[in-house]
């Protein structure tokens, strides 16, 4: 009579342990997050370059070692080519600063004659008049602070990404000769490389496509730091949902102060690249990627506020193929089999066929 007890016990202990793990184990992630996030981005570079590494050894005949150098070497280029766009942006934000200054100063002066107009000098109180004329001081302050703001930024950014992409091209480049594929070690292993495969060639082609597009229609309508903008715009499609609409709200305020724009240019720009960002992401990343992901978009949301919270922006570009790995590997375990799917979005199917069973 007392196996039921035992059993209660033992079930109780093993949610406690459970929970002790999974606390160790995020609070492992976070704590170790300077070695571990390098070292899972290169592992999913190396996933997605495979294939153009097989490829340049069969074309070239070439052995591993110099079809490595040669991705390497292309890397390095991306990063040149990157960090040389992100210089030429601080170059042209800081001497677009005095138009912008004037854009401000004439939008005060606007402001200031529409009231005025309204109602008389007369009528208008001695200090709001003596507010009025120290606007357009500070609001040549304000737009000196948001370009120094923008350059040091800007300067971070390229100072990180260097240092990181560094480390990581030193993964990339020992993941790639130390081993031909990822997943020989077992079933799970190529099911997750073929998942993530799947997953990260299909979104680089439509972020590239995005990207050129936002960049090219930017350019095209004279807008600044248009290749800069490009380049994030593809960077900001790998993360799922929340992406594009930063990516379409970043160029605004350079649109909105721009010297020479009018109201129909303004709303013409707007609505040109949130067009682009719609189809994108509405159109035609559904009918090319379909659900290759295997996640329900809530789950998506949810990894993308954990791996944000944990890893900072990298992790929010990493939560889907890291999700998308944990729930394959959760489904091969008959215990957690029940949270697979639930992650899928398929939990209305289990219920039924448990209720049919």
């Amino acid at each position: 009579m007392d196996f039921p007890d035992q059993y209660d016990r033992l079930k109780i202990q093993t949610v406690c342990l459970m929970v002790i793990a999974v606390v160790l184990v995020t609070f492992s992630i976070f704590w170790l997050r300077p070695v571990l996030v390098p070292l899972v981005v290169a592992l999913f570079v190396v996933s997605g370059v495979t294939p153009l590494l097989n490829g340049l050894e069969h074309r070239l005949g070439v052995n591993r070692l110099v079809a490595a150098g040669i991705t390497i070497i292309t890397g390095l280029v991306a990063m040149i080519v990157f960090g040389f766009a992100i210089w030429i942006s601080m170059v042209d934000l800081s001497r677009n600063a005095t138009a912008y200054r004037t854009r401000v100063q004439e939008i005060v002066n606007h402001l200031e004659d529409t009231a005025s107009s309204i109602l008389p000098t007369s009528l208008v109180p001695q200090p709001q008049r003596a507010a009025a004329n120290t606007t357009a001081e500070d609001a040549s302050e304000f737009i000196d602070i948001f370009v120094r703001d923008g350059i040091t930024m800007l300067s971070q950014a390229l100072i990180g990404l260097i240092s990181t992409s560094a480390v990581v091209l030193i993964y990339v480049f020992f993941l790639l000769i130390g081993t031909s594929t990822i997943g020989d070690t077992g079933s799970v292993a190529r099911e997750i490389d073929k998942q993530v495969r799947t997953y990260l060639s299909l979104k680089t082609v439509i972020s590239v496509f995005t990207g050129a597009a936002f960049g090219a229609t930017l350019y095209l309508f004279g807008v600044p730091m248009a290749f800069t903008f490009g380049v994030l715009a593809f960077l900001l499609n790998f993360v799922p949902n929340i992406g594009p609409i930063v990516a379409s709200v970043l160029p605004v305020p350079l649109i909105l102060l721009d010297p020479d724009a009018g109201v129909g240019w303004m709303i013409s720009v707007i609505a040109v690249t949130g067009l682009i960002q719609l189809i994108s992401g509405n159109l035609i990343e559904p009918k090319l990627m379909g659900n290759s992901s295997d996640l329900h978009p809530v789950t998506v949301l949810v990894a993308l506020m954990f791996w944000g919270m944990m890893w900072g922006v990298v992790g929010m570009f990493l939560a889907t193929p890291i999700t998308a790995a944990m729930r394959i590997l959760l489904d091969r375990i008959e215990v957690t089999k029940p949270i697979a799917e639930l992650m899928a979005g398929r939990w209305q199917s289990g219920s039924e066929e448990a209720i049919a069973g």
